[in-house]
Formats: C-alpha cells, sequence, structure tokens
C-alpha cells in the first residue's frame, strides 16, 4: 500500500533524528541511505525550519544530485543562509549536478561574484549553457527554458527514434514527452508526442505525423504570459525560439507550475497590503514579515490621517461640535483593521498552500506577536508625532493615540493569526470567514480599547 506523506513536523523530527546520527562512520552511512530514500521537496520543506549550520550538515551528507535538487526547492532566504556554512567546492559540485534552468536559481541565492567564481569550477560546457541562459532578461522564458530536449530531423524514421531514446543516458533530456522536428538551419518545422510515435509503423517518417502548426513561446517573452499559455493549452512543455525562429530550447511544466503558484500567491498577498515574493511562510522570520507589510501600512494610514483632516475641519464648527478624540479614530481602527487583514491573508494563504498546520497555531501567534510589537511600535511613534507635533493636540491626547495604536495592533494581529487556523480546524473555509470577520470585530474591540486608554489618561 502507498504510504501517507509525513506532515511537516514528522519531517523535521526525522531529520533532527538524522542529524544526530552524523558522528560516526555507521551513522553517517545509515544517514545517506535514510535521505536517498527523501523526496527533494519533503526535504526542503523539513530543512527550512532548522539552523543553517544544521541544514548544511544535511545536504552535505547527500548525493550531489539530491542535495542540488534540495537547494533549488528552499526558499531563497533560507538558502542564502545555508550557502554561507558550504564551501565552493560542495556549492560547484551541486551546479554542475543540476538541470541548467535550475542551476541558475542558485546565481540569486549565492551572489553574482560568488557564482561567476562556481561557473570557473564546473566544465566549460555546462558553465557556457548557464551563461547563455542568463544573457536573457531576467524573468523571461530564455532564463528558465532547458536546451536538453529531443528533436529529430523530418526524414527520421520511428525506429531510429525509438533507438536513439533507448540509448540516451537518464540526464541527456529533460522531457521526451514530445518530439521536435526541425530542419538542417535548426529551424522548428513541427511537434509530435511519443505515443503517437508508439502507435505507428516504425517504417514511418517522423514528418507524417507531425503537427505543422506548434504553439512556441520567444525566448524574450515574459515567464508568466508563458506559463498561462501552457496552462490554457495543458502541455507539457513549450518549444522557445529565438528571433530568427531558430529552437533554442524548451520550457517545461514544473517551471511554469511554479510560476503560476507564485503569482498566484503573490497576488493574494497584495489585495491583502503585503508585498514581495512568495517565500513559504516558515522561511520569513519577522523582520522580513515587517519589512513586506509596514510599507503598505504606512501608506494607508497617510490616507486616513485625511479623513481624520476632515473631522478636525467640521470639529471646528460649533454646530457640528466633533470633539478632538474621534479625530483620530478612523486612524486607530483603520490601522487595527489593516494589520488585521494583513496577518489573515498570510495565514490563510499558509494553510491553502499547506505551509502552516493547525496545529502549528502557537508557533504562529508568537512570530506573529513579535512582528506586531515592531509595527505597533512604529505606528504609534507616528501616531503621537501627528498628534503632537501636526495637529499640535497636547500631550495627554498624544499619549492616547502613541499608546492605542500599538495596542490596537497587537489585539488586531493575535485575532488575525488565530482566525484562519480557528476557521480551518472547524471545518470552515478560512478565506470565507476570516477576512469580513476581522475588520468588523477589530473595529468594535479597537472602539473600547481607544476609550479606555483615554479614559484612563485623560479622566
Amino acid at each position: 500500500m502507498p504510504r501517507l506523506l509525513p506532515t511537516i513536523q514528522e519531517r523535521l523530527l526525522r531529520l533532527k533524528g538524522l542529524l544526530s546520527q552524523l558522528g560516526t562512520a555507521r551513522g553517517t552511512d545509515r544517514v545517506k541511505a535514510e535521505l536517498s530514500s527523501q523526496r527533494a521537496e519533503d526535504l526542503a520543506e523539513g530543512m527550512a525550519r532548522m539552523e543553517p549550520e544544521d541544514a548544511a550538515a544535511l545536504l552535505q551528507a547527500m548525493d550531489p544530485i539530491q542535495a542540488g535538487n534540495v537547494m533549488v526547492e528552499l526558499p531563497t532566504d533560507t538558502a542564502r543562509e545555508i550557502v554561507d556554512e558550504l564551501s565552493d567546492e560542495v556549492l560547484a559540485s551541486y551546479l554542475d549536478a543540476l538541470p541548467m534552468d535550475d542551476a541558475i536559481d542558485l546565481a540569486e541565492e549565492v551572489g553574482d561574484e560568488r557564482f561567476e567564481s562556481l561557473l570557473e569550477v564546473i566544465p566549460a560546457e555546462d558553465a557556457a549553457e548557464i551563461r547563455r541562459l542568463m544573457a536573457y532578461p531576467e524573468d523571461s522564458v530564455g532564463r528558465l527554458m532547458t536546451e536538453r530536449y529531443f528533436w529529430a530531423k523530418p526524414d527520421m524514421t520511428i525506429k531510429q527514434i525509438l533507438a536513439d531514446l533507448r540509448k540516451a543516458g537518464e540526464e541527456k533530456y529533460e522531457q521526451v514527452n514530445d518530439i521536435y522536428v526541425v530542419d538542417d538551419a535548426h529551424q522548428l518545422l513541427g511537434v509530435t508526442s511519443l505515443r503517437r510515435v508508439l502507435r505507428v509503423p516504425q517504417s514511418t517518417e517522423v514528418a507524417e505525423i507531425m503537427r505543422v502548426d506548434p504553439v512556441t513561446v520567444h525566448a524574450t517573452d515574459d515567464e508568466e504570459s508563458a506559463a498561462r499559455t501552457m496552462a490554457r493549452y495543458g502541455f507539457y512543455a513549450l518549444p522557445v525560439l529565438d528571433e530568427s525562429g531558430k529552437l533554442v530550447g524548451i520550457f517545461t511544466g514544473d517551471d511554469a507550475q511554479t510560476i503560476l503558484r507564485e503569482a498566484e500567491t503573490e497576488d493574494v498577498l497584495a489585495v491583502g497590503g503585503v508585498t514581495g515574493d512568495a517565500e513559504p511562510y516558515y522561511a520569513l522570520n519577522p523582520w522580513s514579515l515587517y519589512k513586506r507589510r509596514f510599507p503598505w501600512l504606512i501608506a494607508l494610514f497617510v490616507a486616513e490621517t485625511l479623513t481624520g483632516a476632515v473631522m478636525r475641519h467640521y470639529g471646528k464648527d460649533t454646530e457640528v461640535g466633533v470633539p478632538p478624540l474621534m479625530f483620530f479614530l478612523p486612524l486607530i481602527l483603520g490601522a487595527g483593521g489593516n494589520s488585521g487583514a494583513q496577518v489573515t491573508t498570510t495565514i490563510t494563504r499558509a494553510l491553502a498552500l499547506d505551509e502552516v498546520k493547525t496545529g502549528d497555531w502557537l508557533a504562529v501567534m508568537g512570530k506573529e506577536f513579535v512582528v506586531a510589537l515592531m509595527i505597533g511600535a512604529s505606528l504609534g511613534l507616528l501616531g503621537f508625532a501627528r498628534a503632537f507635533f501636526g495637529w499640535s493636540t497636547g500631550m495627554g491626547l498624544s499619549l492616547v493615540v502613541g499608546l492605542a495604536l500599538p495596542v490596537v495592533v497587537l489585539w488586531a494581529t493575535t485575532i488575525g493569526s488565530i482566525l484562519p487556523i480557528g476557521a480551518k480546524r472547524l471545518g470552515f473555509d478560512p478565506a470565507v470567514m476570516s477576512a469580513p470577520f476581522i475588520t468588523t470585530f477589530v473595529d468594535a474591540t479597537g472602539l473600547i480599547i481607544y476609550f479606555e486608554i483615554a479614559r484612563r489618561l485623560l479622566g
């Protein structure tokens, strides 16, 4: 019977157990045997929660091919910390073992200068291919394509094609689902599938069964647009052409899937007011989360001071008579609602991608508490300065604003972090339940917090 995939906690415990066995030669052999049976994605997910030096020790116990694949799967920030623990010789062995499109991913993690020195160590042919791919614009298909594809001349028979496939080494082709037919100048003439090849007589020439109007992309095309094209037609890969129409590589489905998942994550987080690349939740430390959220909160902070300015304007009208304490309500409630929405969006997306489990609620709350302290303190200082220096409201009311902001943000973040996890635990959709509820709840409780602080400080 197929075994169930282990949970994140089980993977982490297993990795920590393996780490403790690395002290002896016999233990090292046992660790290598155990690691060789694990999938790169599962290993990367567990290592993202380990200390960099521990993760580096396990990487060095793996086969270079497996270790390279794990490095590619690791979040960028995590990989950057781990590569500092690895020597150039070790990294070069990973670089040499990876497919070229995956090898380029290491450039972002090790830095341009160190990456260039690694290219001097690996075989010249592989280094030249990597440099060719890196010459294409960033975020273009050319950066992600592979040159290891199966191509054939139009007069080749099915028998010749099958013989070539049988003799080819495992690493020669990235995938063989599609066979690309080219002329002597390597211009793309058509494409056929391996399934179709297996269904016709072996004496058939490939030109007789090829499709002459294949869907293609250019090497300089945007990677997300190319990925959506592939998803639209359900292809395993797309042929990549240069400006002259020459076939220079293929864009594969695994890369397209990763691009679309990251793009969708970034879009969802942007709706919730969170910026930055799509990195797994546990790969981000509190400072990283602060940098992703605070810029949007500053923009919303400025916008909400405009609402307060309107109330201040009408507060001068004796018929309206808005008390000064009310001028800051939009600022206080807006900061709480926005920070709570950011947390809710982040955790909901992490739950959807299985990066966070319902059993992780305590760890999530601990991390979000630290982030909330940083954001609340920053907004509190800004709020105090805006009230005291901007509107000259006096020390008392300015202190109320400066204290209420961090307390409301801390409260909103606590609720925002636990709501999605609690909703999923109860069997509800976190996205449907959390987003509408957080704003309403924070508005009501934020009023109580603000007025209670004012009552104690102002009497």
